[in-house]
């Protein structure tokens, strides 16, 4: 019970990202072949009036949505702004969504992240304005922040900033300690908020790195069609290759870091 209801909470995650995604390559004219939530076989799937195809498939750790990449309502063929605001939709998404998350569980908790006291008591922000600042401190200000975040730990050791990364397997059985720690049904919904919200963040965060397959990385190749011009093709291939490296071997140290973290727990 505990495991499917932090499955749902990382569907509705992923749900919250590729929408982002999905409206704003809507309202920029590109067309959309299919919105994915999930992976392996279709279990369900229905074609909407756009003519995008909505699927939905078992494994509930992913998706994706998938423009139409040549001719008429291509993504390549938006201008540079439509494509930034399409990358930075589903991030942009996931931070609103851990935002109203974290309001209601700090106002009915009445507590914070440890993290945004230190800024609330600079701000001297009102005790009844607290929970709302502490919320948008723990949402839109952690994603942003995440990169300076990551520099951080990877200045600690190599060794300490993997063991602090977790993947599908850790989050999942992060989320379902979490649940199934609660004593009442209140707690069980604060706390399945708090871990979505605490997703929604990790997963917007985790997207802004500038690397390929991920939103920040599409960002930067915008940023390198900017700054080099008729010089931006030769270093996209360059980055590309470099960058696609840089992901695998991250998913890698990732999964191995939770497989490591499963077995330690065994034992």
């Amino acid at each position: 019970m505990h495991i499917l209801l932090t499955l749902l909470i990382l569907s509705l995650t992923v749900l919250v990202h590729e929408y982002g995604h999905y409206l704003l390559m809507r309202r920029n004219g590109v067309r959309v072949v299919e919105f994915t939530i999930g992976f392996g076989p279709t279990l369900w799937s229905k074609t909407l009036k756009s003519g995008t195809v909505f699927k939905l498939k078992p494994i509930l750790l992913g998706g994706y949505t998938m423009p139409v990449m040549e001719g008429e309502g291509a993504l390549t063929a938006a201008s540079p702004w439509a494509q930034f605001k399409i990358s930075m939709a589903g991030m942009f998404f996931n931070a609103v969504a851990a935002f109203i998350a974290f309001t209601i569980v700090f106002y009915t908790n009445g507590t914070y992240l440890a993290v945004t006291e230190p800024y609330l008591l600079a701000l001297h922000v009102p005790h009844a304005l607290a929970p709302l600042f502490a919320a948008f401190l723990a949402s839109f200000g952690l994603w942003l922040a995440t990169p300076v975040l990551l520099v951080q730990l990877m200045c600690g050791g190599i060794a300490t900033f993997f063991s602090s990364m977790s993947g599908p397997i850790g989050i999942v059985s992060a989320g379902s300690s979490v649940i199934t720690a609660s004593p009442d049904p209140l707690s069980i919904v604060m706390n399945a908020l708090f871990f979505f919200g605490i997703i929604n963040v990790g997963l917007a965060g985790f997207n802004l790195l500038p690397i390929l397959p991920l939103d920040g990385g599409r960002v930067f190749i915008l940023l390198i069609d900017k700054v080099f011009g008729r010089f931006a093709p030769r270093i996209t291939k360059v980055y590309q290759f470099v960058s696609l490296v840089c992901f695998a071997l991250l998913i890698i140290s990732v999964f191995a870091n939770d497989i490591l973290t499963l077995v330690r727990g065994h034992h």
